[in-house]
């Protein structure tokens, strides 16, 4: 038998055009397919968005042109190989071709090469500071975003101050607010563990990493510039989710990028009118508490009827003034709930291993802390949340600053956000009909 090991396949000047011709029409035809490739991504968003999606399309032509040619070159090696009738012999076995293995090793190092010194540049383009960051009525502030399981949460550092000269922070809990053409700087932090920020309309991400500065995670940033979208009416939301799986409830872990038409738009739709009622609270604490507690990573794990929270990490909150006096032999209502808030690993509901987010004085530089006037107004809000209260509730002006104070012994000024001659020592609370299920 002629022994064929050692011979070299020649490469017929027929094949070379066949896989030109292919080679062609598989570059048309990818590139006639990128033209619908619009159509089931997010809106271009964002300045960035266009070179991370001319980055896609660079990637879709090389890869498809790989698949089809290789595809088209086994179905050729079938069709021009199958066994012929009556042919019982073995086909000839080639040693190796060197040109053609030269060829293929050096055009894939070359595509891996020109991806990555694109690839390289764009991340590099998008991600450099950008002059003029986070302006708002004319000043440049900070925006930090903090991630717990299972929320993102949000706090604009202003250059206002209230009558003691606190600076001002908004917390707009899940939603980030910008307008068109602002240069957006993102501080990102993690409580827990590590969180991926993701707005695919942007076509930004980055992840949150864990380790001290201050108990408030390893601090990472995130920069992109909103644009306009044609066919949109502004303010549009976007939404932002968790890309890293961080637990049972990742899929829960979403907020909102709502992009305003320009800066009077954002100033008059949010950033005043958060400042005006940080300045200018409910003098009634249930009313203040009820929206105090929306601005906290409160609805990633607890159910809460009255305010739409479905989440279930968490023990539900439905009715929780009718058992709280009860979970603690020796505690009051007050002071369990107050204890629940701010120091979360003191006592765990049966069931529920999840460790809470902390908000007390432990976690002073984290986003998600709360003062003592906050705490206050939250505990009177949950105190209403049941049809037969365990709070005093007619004397809840005192009995909420007292347990505050026999727990922590922080002192409570319940005069914040009362005018005129409302009664600072014994405001008034209410309590409202809530779901009393457990």
């Amino acid at each position: 038998m002629e022994n064929t090991r050692s011979n070299t396949p020649s490469i017929s000047p027929a094949a070379v055009v066949v896989t030109a011709v292919f080679l062609l029409v598989s570059v048309i035809g990818i590139n006639w397919f990128t033209t619908f490739v619009p159509v089931v991504l997010p809106d271009q968003a964002s300045a960035e968005s266009k070179s991370v999606d001319e980055l896609f399309y660079i990637l879709m032509i090389i890869g498809g042109v790989v698949f089809f040619l290789i595809q088209g070159m086994l179905l050729i090696s079938i069709i021009a190989f199958r066994a012929r009738p009556g042919d019982h012999s073995d086909g000839p076995t080639y040693h190796g071709n060197p040109l053609l293995e030269i060829v293929w090793t050096i055009i894939p190092a070359m595509v891996v090469v020109f991806l990555a010194v694109v690839s390289f540049n764009i991340w590099t383009q998008n991600s450099e500071p950008k002059a003029s960051v986070n302006m708002v009525d004319g000043q440049s502030i900070a925006i930090n975003v903090n991630g717990a399981r299972y929320a993102w949460t949000h706090t604009y550092v202003t250059e206002r101050f209230d009558p003691d000269g606190n600076q001002i922070i908004i917390n707009s809990g899940a939603e980030l607010h910008t307008y068109i053409g602002q240069n957006v700087d993102l501080t990102l932090q993690t409580q827990d563990v590590i969180h991926s920020y993701w707005v695919p309309a942007m076509r930004v991400k980055q992840d949150l990493l864990p380790g001290d500065p201050a108990k408030g995670g390893r601090p990472t940033e995130l920069r992109f510039t909103p644009v306009r979208v044609d066919g949109r009416s502004y303010p549009v939301e976007y939404p932002i989710v968790c890309a890293e799986l961080c637990g049972d409830g990742h899929g829960r872990m979403r907020g909102t990028v709502i992009v305003h038409e320009d800066e009077s738009q954002f100033l008059a739709e949010f950033y005043e009118p958060a400042i005006h009622a940080i300045l200018n609270p409910p003098a009634d604490p249930v009313l203040r508490g009820e929206m105090e507690i929306q601005n906290y990573i409160c609805n990633s794990c607890h159910i809460l009827d009255r305010l739409g929270w479905t989440a279930t990490t968490g023990p539900s909150l439905n009715g929780i003034a009718d058992r709280a006096g009860e979970r603690v032999p020796g505690q009051s209502a007050e002071e369990y709930i107050a204890t629940s808030i701010w120091n979360s690993g003191a006592f765990r509901v049966p069931g529920y291993d999840q460790q809470m987010a902390a908000f007390g004085p432990d976690v002073m530089e984290a986003a998600n802390v709360m003062s003592p006037e906050q705490l206050y107004s939250i505990v009177a809000f949950l105190c209403t949340v049941g049809e037969g209260s365990d709070c005093d509730m007619e004397n809840a002006g005192m009995a909420i600053p007292n347990a505050i104070q026999t727990v922590f012994g922080y002192e409570v000024d319940i005069t914040f956000g009362m005018e005129g001659d409302v009664d600072a020592e014994t405001p008034e609370v209410e309590a409202e009909d809530g779901d009393g299920s457990s």
